[in-house]
């Protein structure tokens, strides 16, 4: 909106009677954007073009995703899933087991997870933690994209909150791969030591194919997360992988297979509240 010559007159003769220590209290001083180095940046737009383009995959504001999923327990379990996910902060996963259904959501910074037998457990919890049990808790940078990693890039890209550096080429299951790391830089007072190694995540970028291979990163208790992406497909434009799978510490705890994605389908804030 634009103000009047009138006000603007106005204004700068009221300035005039303030003393310049109190305009300068009124300086708002921009935060430096996180550094963005120029390679990083192209792997990634060269892996966005490759995927459908930052613009066909900005347009996805939901999605949700159906198919398989095998727990690597003891014994392993398997069951139908759907993963639905709203913007890069909210997802949630149902699996239908032989034992019912279980649940688990990632909404504004808080995990939940709701067992077959009915009982749900959120972290962080509600209620006050003995120092002895505490342990740093953070949900992951971008959980809504746990089956469309994309959604990584294209928003960090357009941040001045994450850094996005070239780590090398290096390799990933026999692979040679693009490491792209990208750090969230929060905005005034640093984050505490023992919570900024959960705001990092590497990207492997595949040197030939420039699909996105696998994304690692820490989780709580200091456990390196990982899960790998394959068996890209294109769905309305975007390059989908149809093969998802998550190791955590070294060990593998599940594997999905999309049978079909559905980009914006009205999903709702209140779909990842687990009751």
């Amino acid at each position: 909106m634009h103000c009047s010559a009138r006000f603007a007159l106005l204004l700068s003769i009221l300035l005039l009677g303030v003393p310049a220590w109190a305009q300068q209290a009124q300086t708002v001083t921009t935060p430096t954007p996180a550094p963005q180095d120029p390679q990083a940046v192209s792997v990634l737009n060269q892996a966005l073009g490759v995927a459908g383009g930052a613009t066909a995959i900005g347009t996805v504001t939901n999605y949700s995703a159906t198919g398989n999923v095998t727990y690597h327990w003891n014994p392993d379990e398997q069951g139908s899933v759907t993963v639905r996910a709203m913007g890069p902060e909210a997802v949630r996963v149902d699996a239908s087991l032989s034992n019912g259904v279980r649940s688990s959501a990632i909404q504004d910074g808080r995990t939940m997870v709701k067992a077959a037998n009915g009982t749900v457990t959120q972290f962080p919890p509600q209620y006050p933690v003995p120092s002895s049990d505490a342990f740093p808790y953070q949900a992951p940078m971008f959980p809504g994209s746990l089956v469309l990693p994309h959604l990584v890039l294209t928003n960090v890209l357009n941040s001045a909150t994450h850094s996005i550096a070239y780590e090398g080429i290096v390799q990933v299951d026999g692979r040679s791969v693009h490491d792209v790391r990208i750090q969230w830089i929060p905005v005034g007072a640093p984050e505490p030591a023992n919570i900024s190694e959960y705001a990092t995540k590497d990207v492997f970028i595949d040197t030939t194919t420039f699909e996105i291979s696998m994304i690692e990163e820490m989780v709580p208790k200091h456990t390196m997360r990982q899960v790998r992406y394959s068996n890209y497909t294109p769905v309305n434009g975007v390059m989908v992988p149809h093969s998802v799978s998550e190791q955590v510490g070294g060990q593998q705890t599940w594997d999905i297979t999309i049978s079909q994605i559905i980009f914006n389908s009205g999903i709702q804030d209140s779909d990842f509240v687990l009751q």
